[in-house]
């Protein structure tokens, strides 16, 4: 009976006829029951689904919603019924392709994304194609001098900046932050250009609009030839800054150098004033002809004279020959002390700081601590008196504390030890820690070791390493799992289906290796034969040739019983053996079984090596 090949949707594709193949309805070879040979045409159908009909050429029989990898633009497309179209991105081209709704398509020939809603093609962006140029708004973040992150707002066009959108003023960190564009960002419109003109009416020219869009008379301004005040702050946007006094005494303006305030009068005294409760103070005077600072000291006798308490919060150097300090209590925070120290911090070799250390004077002898080159160890000329609780260590280790020394690893001949992490008691030889590998125990020994009597060694876990020793166990273990090879011929064995055949092959298998001395885990491989199609030839020669007889003749007798003349009948014959040829197809199959739950049980079909 023929095969009625339908589509998803129930429409007939074919009606394939019985012993034939249909390989124009679609781009699969399509097999009829019955057709010898179909093993090749069934296996290219999955090759072809594998690659997705890969080809630089679409399918000549396509299906609506088959796949097709066009390798000659490496896009995989799916055919709708009447075309291909891309699928998984977006379509390039110059034309606009057909489309349906969530499309995307580049146009490479304006460098243009559009995007199609089932109605109208839609351009994504940029709003200027190719030829245009880069025209409109470009919003992009900067840094400027503080490390703040600053939105702006770039406009081009055609290709052009031609200024910038801010809503803060503020320095650039770098020159080429914002490329094309040089000086400060002021809070607004900032022209590139400075002959970039604004074409049309100023809705408002009788006044100047501030930053907060506020309008400022004339009368509003501070007057330059005449005493004026302002209620607001005042900033001198220049670097030759402020001057104060008839004869231009005190200048404060900003040079290579700095902020600088400046007395121009020679010799003349600097004070700066405060305000306090008790009435005005001076906190710093400048005694110029003295070259003298004094804070809260107006007589200073030193070159920086302070009045009070003066805290360095960093590195106090003196270069003097003397440092004198002169108070009942020294208290350092630092947690080191450095000596012998150059000023250039040059560090000295141990020659050079023979001697430094520590000396308390005393009438009754000095006491020393002190850094000896000749012995390279520290000195001490009093004794060490170690407190209760209190150790000498090495690298860490405790060497000698108030009962022991615990650090000393090595020592004569003794009768009885206790070392490290490792007890000698009787017999019994004991490690309570690891080194760092991990190694409780460690024997570097120059030779085999020997028992000199047969004992067992108990208690030894399973190897790991390749090296390990080997347990009773582990060999019995991994003698259980070896993996069991059989070879089967499986023809006839199991009519019911395969399931039947699995059942009848693991009883093959318990029957050869009972479950009762495997473990559970244990595999076995069969490799399977299966005889099909067996079919026996043979030409009329050869049956005439097999087929020997001898003839008599016999009375032969009418309806009536009357004779009727003689006839010749086969007195004997032999057969001898027939010659011809027989044909017939063996399958082989390679199934993997595995012990589980005390059972052989089928896994699954592997796949066996190709034969030759």
């Amino acid at each position: 009976m023929a095969y009625q090949i339908n589509k998803t949707s129930g429409a007939l594709l074919v009606n394939l006829a019985d012993g034939q193949i249909d390989a124009t309805s679609s781009d699969l070879t399509l097999v009829g029951r019955g057709y010898t040979g179909f093993g090749e045409a069934f296996n290219e159908n999955f090759v072809k689904m594998l690659e997705n009909f890969a080809n630089t050429s679409a399918p000549t029989n396509p299906l609506a919603g088959q796949i097709w990898w066009d390798t000659s633009v490496s896009r995989l497309k799916v055919y709708t019924g009447t075309n291909w179209t891309t699928g998984g991105g977006p379509i390039v081209g110059p034309q606009q392709p057909i489309m349906v709704a969530g499309d995307l398509w580049i146009n490479n020939d304006s460098n243009q994304l559009y995007f199609f809603d089932g109605t109208d093609l839609e351009l994504a962006g940029p709003i200027y194609n190719a030829f245009q140029g880069r025209s409109g708004p470009e919003v992009i973040t900067v840094l400027d001098q503080t490390g703040t992150s600053r939105t702006i707002v770039k406009y081009w066009v055609g290709g052009t900046l031609v200024g910038l959108w801010s809503k803060v003023g503020f320095t650039p960190q770098n020159v080429d932050t914002i490329p094309n564009f040089s000086g400060n960002v002021v809070k607004g419109f900032n022209v590139v250009d400075d002959d970039f003109i604004f074409a049309g009416t100023a809705s408002r020219t009788s006044a100047l609009v501030d930053s907060n869009n506020v309008s400022r008379t004339a009368a509003q301004f501070l007057a330059s030839d005449s005493d004026d005040a302002t209620s607001g702050s005042l900033a001198v946007r220049n670097n030759n800054g402020l001057t104060v006094g008839l004869g231009d005494n005190h200048v404060i303006k900003v040079t290579s150098a700095g902020v600088i305030a400046l007395n121009e009068v020679s010799n003349q005294n600097y004070t700066l004033q405060v305000r306090t409760s008790s009435g005005i103070q001076n906190a710093i005077s400048v005694k110029a002809e003295d070259s003298r600072i004094g804070i809260y000291n107006d007589s200073p006798a030193y070159t920086l004279d302070v009045g009070g308490d003066m805290r360095v919060g960093g590195d106090l150097v003196v270069g003097g020959e003397t440092f004198s300090v002169d108070v009942t209590e020294l208290n350092i925070e630092d947690k080191s002390i450095t000596l012998a120290k150059s000023s250039d911090s040059t560090v000295l070799n141990d020659n050079q700081v023979d001697e430094a250390g520590i000396i308390v004077q005393s009438s009754d002898g000095n006491k020393e601590w002190l850094w000896r080159t000749a012995t390279t160890s520290w000195t001490t000329n009093q004794s060490i008196n170690l407190l209760p609780g209190t150790k000498i260590k090495a690298n860490g280790v405790d060497i000698i504390d108030g009962t022991g020394a615990p650090g000393i690893t090595s020592i004569g001949s003794l009768t009885s030890a206790n070392i490290g992490n490792i007890a000698f008691s009787g017999i019994r030889l004991q490690s309570t820690a690891t080194d760092l590998s991990g190694n409780g125990l460690t024997f570097d020994v120059a030779g085999p070791v020997t028992l000199t009597t047969t004992q067992r060694i108990t208690n030894v876990t399973d190897p790991v390493s390749a090296q390990d020793v080997a347990t009773k166990n582990y060999v019995d273990s991994q003698i259980n799992l070896e993996v069991i090879a059989l070879a089967l011929d499986v023809t006839g064995l199991g009519t019911g289906g395969s399931t039947q055949q699995h059942t009848n092959i693991a009883t093959i298998l318990n029957d050869i290796a009972p479950v009762t001395i495997k473990q559970n885990g244990t595999e076995a491989r069969v490799h399977c034969t299966t005889t099909t199609g067996a079919t026996a030839t043979l030409t009329g020669a050869s049956l005439d040739t097999a087929f020997n007889e001898s003839t008599t003749l016999v009375q032969q007798l009418d309806n009536g019983g009357n004779d009727d003349g003689s006839i010749s009948v086969i007195q004997s014959a032999v057969f001898n053996d027939a010659t011809g040829s027989i044909t017939s197809t063996v399958t082989r199959t390679l199934k993997l079984f595995r012990i589980t739950a005390g059972a052989w049980e089928y896994v699954q079909d592997l796949t066996p090596g190709s034969l030759v």
